[in-house]
């Protein structure tokens, strides 16, 4: 779980494309105003060929000409960045390994607390059947995520969207929005939404939630919407609302939906263009088995 007011550790994935830069620029903003260290990732693909001994590794001389390459890659990124963000500690790390597993192996050695990815937006067919990058990323990251989609083009938070949709890590989502709205000399705007169904429970939270931030001298504005389809109306709010971040909540509503369709997660992040933050307590996730089904990775540059 993300501490009080802390993000220590910020790790951005790469594979060297333009929406990954962007990424990354978006990750040395927040670490210039919270002070944190960066970790630059980055997956190679392998590839593999199963048969009744295992899984075995195809090509050893391509894979070691793929590490040769990621690490100049990645050494000339670095020393770019470290030039243009003089003040900041970044570090580089290559996985051999399944994108998730690598990404959970570095977040207990490294103790990280935000992973920063960029997105696309809108997915593919062929992604909205074996899932995206940053899709996969979100569900099986075992802390927070930042995406950050391909065309935005503002670094800083001034307007902070925090929705109350469902129960669960609602004071640490507190504690993180306050911490944000600080370092960002931002404003808050607090959005109640729910379904009939829990009109009460919601309401309630949400009236908890409005007297905290009093309490707590930060300039806030609120607003409450009944809607079943809380996505799409989100979404919208954020862009009457000029909201430059919104802060959610990891949990889908949706999930029993087809991979046809677009569940709660997969509608957000292809209808909003503006930085999601999904807070994720890092007590209640579990390792994801990243071998199960097929290998997603970031390819090697060049």
């Amino acid at each position: 779980m993300m501490k009080k007011n802390s993000i220590n550790t910020i790790l951005v994935t790469t594979n060297f494309s333009e929406k990954s830069n962007n990424a990354i620029k978006m990750a040395a903003n927040i670490a210039t105003r919270h002070s944190a260290r960066i970790i630059i990732f980055h997956s190679i693909n392998n590839h593999f060929l199963i048969d009744r001994t295992g899984k075995q590794v195809i090509g050893a001389e391509t894979i070691k000409e793929n590490s040769e390459k990621t690490e100049n890659a990645l050494s000339d990124l670095k020393s770019s960045l470290t030039s243009e963000f003089p003040t900041l500690h970044f570090e580089t790390i290559i996985k051999n390994d399944s994108l998730v597993n690598g990404i959970n192996d570095t977040i207990d050695l490294e103790n990280v607390d935000l992973i920063v990815s960029g997105t696309s937006g809108q997915q593919k067919f062929a992604q909205l059947i074996l899932g995206s990058l940053s899709y996969e990323i979100l569900n099986g990251a075992n802390c927070s995520v930042l995406l950050v989609p391909e065309n935005c083009v503002k670094y800083s938070f001034e307007k902070i969207l925090v929705t109350v949709r469902v129960l669960d890590d609602l004071s640490e989502k507190v504690d993180l929005s306050l911490a944000i709205a600080k370092k960002n000399k931002g404003v808050i705007s607090l959005l109640g939404i729910s379904s009939e169904d829990d009109l009460l429970t919601i309401t309630d939270a949400y009236q908890e939630i409005r007297k905290n931030l009093a309490v707590s001298g930060q300039e806030y504005e609120s607003h409450f919407l009944l809607t079943r389809d809380k996505a799409t109306q989100i979404s919208k709010f954020s862009k009457d609302d000029l909201a430059d971040i919104i802060i959610l909540n990891y949990q889908d509503e949706d999930s029993w939906k087809s991979i046809f369709s677009e569940n709660f997660l997969k509608h957000i992040i292809n209808n909003t263009d503006i930085p999601l933050f999904f807070l994720k307590n890092k007590n209640n996730t579990s390792n994801s088995d990243g071998n199960a089904g097929f290998d997603i990775t970031l390819p090697c540059p060049g």
